[in-house]
This record gives C-alpha cells, structure tokens and sequence, in this order.
C-alpha cells in the first residue's frame, strides 16, 4: 500500500484468557499460529504458548515430558526450521545462557541440542535464518557483543563468521531481518543507543552502514527494545525504549529507497511498551505484550493491512 494511506490499528479481544504479561518472551509463527516461549513478567516464564489466528483462542501447551524444557528465561531467540522451534540462549536465574532446545511441533516434545563451538552465553540478540543456516548477532553477556555466528542445522555445529567492518557492538536491535540476500539490523542499544542501519551480505561478509535517503521526513530517535517487522521491502519499526521513556511511534523504513517515514495511526494505537513481540501473518503485523512502568502488557494488536 502507499505510504500516504492511513494504517489502523485494531485491538483484538481473545476468545479466552491470554497469558500473563510479559516482555522478552520470543514469537514466531508456525503452521497458521504464533508461538510464544518465556518471557519476564511477575517473575520469569518458561511456557509455551499457542495463539490461533483465526480463532482468536490461547493453548498453553504442556509437552510430553516436562523434564526437558528448557529453563525458565528472557531475551533468547527463537526461530523455526522445517517442523521445529530453536531457542538459543537468554537470561535465566542463574545469568546468561548460550545453551539450545528446540521443540518438535509434531511430536509436541522439547530436546537439548548438543551443539559444538557454541557462542559465548548472552541475551537480547538476534537471529536469522538463511539457506540452511542460522545466524546470529550481536546481544549482551559480560559485555555487548557484535560478533556473529553461523549454525549449521545438518551438523548442529556453530562456527564464527570471519565479517568484516561489523557494526558497534549492540544487544536490543529488534531483530536481524533478511532482504535480497542481505541481512539488516536497525537501531539498538550500545554504549547509548542507536538510530542507525546497517546491512550484512552473506556473499562478500562484509557489513554496510546503509546512509538514509535525504528525502527521508523524520530519522527516528535513537533506541532500543523496539520490534521491527519486514513486509515486501519495508520494515515498520514500532515502540522501544527512547530517552528515558517508552514509544508508542510507529516508522517504516523502505530497504531499496533508505527513506524513513513516521505513520500516524489511529486512536486505537497500543500504548507505549518496550520488550514487546511483533510477527508478520497474513499482510498484517501482530504485536503482543511488552513492558512499561507501570506493568506488563498481554494484550494483542495487530496493525495492515501492510
């Protein structure tokens, strides 16, 4: 659609009760629902949740043995290959993790990946996936990190990209998004936070820093915690965690143009959160729970359509 239509944001009533709010939790979507792992609310979490798109309906999902989930955490990722669900890493009670399960869908049954040459242990990073492989980047253990890994899903080994001219090193960056063979990260928090772009390309592992368009009417604030979701060549970057206070301002960034624009929605805009979750079904983006200073949220929004 053009930019100059007006988007509507529409609140969702679930069919029964959702979950407990929640931030840093993880959401993917995997055969016509979202799925969402863990999380920080009143304490951390470690269940599986199960939203029905077109039901409108919430399932926690108890697995078949429960001795094998993993445990109880916050910003890991989390992403799907072929039947399964990855979830590497996070912030547990005992600290930082760089450990991986994955949960099987059909046999609705969690296992500890054995992996070698893992990662160091961190949170708030990113993943991505691109032929046949997971990459990961960034996030913050003993310090903020800006390396990146690559795992092999035949081999369950991981191996460290030799890239060159990585960004600074950054955790909360709202994800790694993958568009015309290049890998995107946008904003973050550092050493102070970010505003900025830049792109990996898998070809030449050399990282860009992509200049905005000069025709761009709003760069926006420097932040982190925020989600961004890709839909065609846009990205629409929602929330975070800005100054002192949290956002509620919605931008899209078009990947071929480098233009940023701010879209004015409707009243029904969620409120301002960060740690939020957004996932892209069906031509419309769905945004759930998040914190702010009053609470956690475990509300539904979705936002198209895009």
């Amino acid at each position: 659609m053009s930019m100059n239509e007006s988007f509507t944001w529409l609140r969702i009533e679930t069919a029964n009760s959702p979950p407990q709010g929640r931030s840093g939790h993880s959401a993917v979507v995997y055969n016509g629902s979202m799925y969402i792992f863990g999380g920080l609310g009143e304490f951390r979490f470690n269940d599986l949740l199960k939203f029905d798109f077109e039901s409108h309906t919430w399932t926690e999902i108890k697995p078949s043995d429960e001795s094998k989930v993993p445990s109880k955490r916050c910003k890991h990722s989390a992403c799907i290959y072929q039947n399964m669900m990855y979830i590497f890493g996070g912030w547990d009670s005992s600290g930082k993790l760089n450990d991986m399960y994955r949960y099987i869908f059909d046999r609705n049954e969690w296992e500890m990946v054995p992996c070698s040459n893992s990662p160091s242990a961190r949170s708030a990073h990113s993943v991505a996936i691109y032929q046949n492989h997971m990459y990961l980047f960034g996030g913050i253990g003993d310090n903020k990190f800006n390396d990146m890994h690559r795992f092999s899903f035949k081999t369950n080994q991981w191996s460290l990209v030799n890239q060159r001219n990585p960004p600074p090193r950054r955790s909360s960056y709202g994800g790694a998004h993958i568009y015309n063979d290049r890998l995107y990260i946008v904003c973050g928090l550092g050493c102070g936070k970010f505003n900025d772009c830049h792109s990996f390309d898998f070809r030449t592992l050399e990282w860009t820093e992509e200049k905005y368009s000069e025709n761009s009417r709003v760069i926006p604030a420097k932040r982190g915690r925020h989600t961004c979701i890709l839909a065609d060549k846009n990205l629409y970057m929602f929330g975070g965690y800005v100054g002192i206070q949290r956002s509620n301002e919605l931008f899209v960034l078009n990947l071929e143009t480098k233009q940023w624009k701010q879209i004015k929605s409707n009243s029904s805009t969620p409120t301002a959160r960060e740690g939020h979750s957004a996932i892209l079904y069906n031509g419309y983006m769905w945004l759930f729970g998040g914190w702010h200073d009053n609470g956690w949220y475990n509300d539904i929004h979705i936002l198209g359509p895009l």
